[in-house]
């Protein structure tokens, strides 16, 4: 669907008149994107965390809302209220951490945020955390404070905002769990730019569950080097903590990439109906070629088009090898036999399957094929989540998207991974993700955001929650 102007749409006078506050204070917007940006808050190192937190919490409190921390003491929850006797509540999502930025690529210092000119999007900020996802958070509470400013704030907000969301979320389902009865909403939502980089909208209505985790293969009870590496001669009678772990990583799965751990797909559930409706929709727009061109690649591991294949990257588990390290790596030879190996392992879930049964069966499947010395290390794991398309939020979201002019792409579930399922499937709220702005970059250097996508996500904003409210 063509862009429009907002002006152009059928909007009521009170959201123009908000539209209006952002447009005459815009340049006072960026700025404030700006300061949050320049604030580290790298949850791998903890640095800035502390203050990154108290910056949220002054957020809140500047639109006349209450907050506090809760958690984890090194990486705070910022949670807070805006109750203005309004007949509905909105639960709001964030996250103020960001990953570390040591690439030496950064065309600028990545906590400078600096605004350059780029091709595609006009003037863009270049840092850390523009687009994952501290550049919305700012923006957020800068259509927010318009809004309290003409007092136009149409619903009771509750903000759960964590510290820690690089590191897994640890704290944030203890939290949820906790306060349930006080985090009683009609729906919750997680704003961010979610405007490819063509300026093409996706929603995503669910997104699969994780489970990372370290496998190690060590000498020991079962032969090998027990305490560091040994000349590489003595594998003539010493045994490989190497090969042990190749040859065990060889019982997960077959030449095709299907796993082999028994069980391993037995709580798989079809998509529902109004899901294969959306991947039917979805098909006749989906570009095969631009995918495989994005991640360098030749063909898709199935022989599979359309939506069969979107299928099978949505509704089928994974089991991924991320890294392999064991012995010596660097330049040249060195003769070593590794006393160690080691694996680290991700799997991505979908509904219904559930994390711990899933680990439980990884574990039987060592001890059946005669690995049960291998040890597991670090694990982390969560939920998947999903909400209906016919969920009242995400027709709101849908319709707040086509009164500013776009037809947003609806994927019925994101093969991505992130802790929504604490509101779908432990408070049982309905939960949607959302909001205009581009950029690019999430984890790798030179991550950006648009200045006018940063515009165009705050007028999404008072769009949205006048539809919530029923007000539009």
């Amino acid at each position: 669907m063509p862009e429009n102007k907002p002006e152009d749409c059928k909007l009521s006078e009170n959201i123009k008149k908000v539209f209006s506050a952002i447009d005459a204070n815009f340049e006072k917007h960026v700025v404030k994107v700006q300061e949050f940006l320049k604030q580290h808050s790298v949850s791998a190192t903890k640095e800035g965390v502390i203050e990154t937190a108290l910056m949220v919490k002054a957020m809140i409190e500047s639109i006349g809302g209450k907050a506090s921390f809760h958690g984890s003491d090194d990486f705070p929850i910022v949670y807070g209220r805006l109750d203005l006797g309004k007949p509905k509540t909105l639960l709001i999502y964030g996250m103020y951490d960001v990953q570390p930025a040591e690439e030496k690529t950064w065309k600028s210092p990545p906590f400078a945020a600096e605004i350059r000119d780029t091709s595609q999007h006009g003037k863009c900020i270049f840092a850390r955390g523009a687009v994952n996802s501290k550049g919305s958070l700012a923006s957020l509470f800068n259509v927010l404070k318009e809004m309290k400013n003409n007092d136009e704030i149409p619903v009771n907000l509750i903000f759960t905002i964590e510290g820690e969301e690089e590191l897994g979320s640890p704290h944030f389902a203890a939290f949820i769990e906790k306060h349930k009865e006080e985090l009683k909403a009609d729906a919750c939502t997680d704003f961010d730019f979610s405007q490819d980089t063509d300026k093409k909208v996706t929603m995503q209505l669910g997104v699969k569950g994780i489970i990372t985790f370290d496998l190690i293969a060590k000498g020991g009870r079962i032969g090998g080097p027990a305490e560091k590496e040994v000349h590489s001669s003595d594998s003539a009678w010493i045994s490989s903590p190497a090969w042990r772990m190749v040859q065990f990583l060889s019982t997960l799965v077959n030449q095709k990439e299907k796993v082999l751990i028994e069980g391993f797909y037995e709580n798989v559930i079809p998509p529902p109906k109004e899901d294969l409706e959306l991947l039917d929709k979805l098909a006749k727009t989906f570009n095969e070629n631009m995918i495989l061109r994005e991640v360098k690649s030749l063909r898709f591991k199935y022989d599979s088009h359309g939506a069969d294949l979107l299928q099978k990257y949505l509704y089928l588990p994974t089991l991924n090898i991320t890294g392999i390290s064991s012995g010596y790596t660097g330049p040249g030879q060195k003769s070593v036999l590794p006393y160690k190996a080691r694996a680290k392992m991700e799997m991505r879930l979908v509904p219904n399957q559930k994390p711990e049964e899933i680990l439980e069966k990884f574990k039987k499947h060592m001890t059946k094929q005669g690995f049960d010395d291998m040890v597991i290390e670090d694990i982390f794991a969560y939920s998947w989540s999903k909400t209906s398309v016919k969920a009242e939020v995400v027709q709101d979201t849908i319709k707040a998207y086509r009164a500013l002019g776009y037809e947003p792409e609806i994927w019925p579930l994101g093969a991505w991974s992130a802790p929504y399922y604490v509101f779908s499937n432990l408070l049982n709220l309905p939960f949607v993700r959302g909001g205009l702005g581009a950029g690019d970059g999430e984890h790798s250097a030179n991550e950006y955001c648009s200045i006018n996508g940063i515009k165009q996500f705050e007028k999404f904003v008072v769009v949205f929650l006048n539809e919530f409210a029923g007000k539009n």
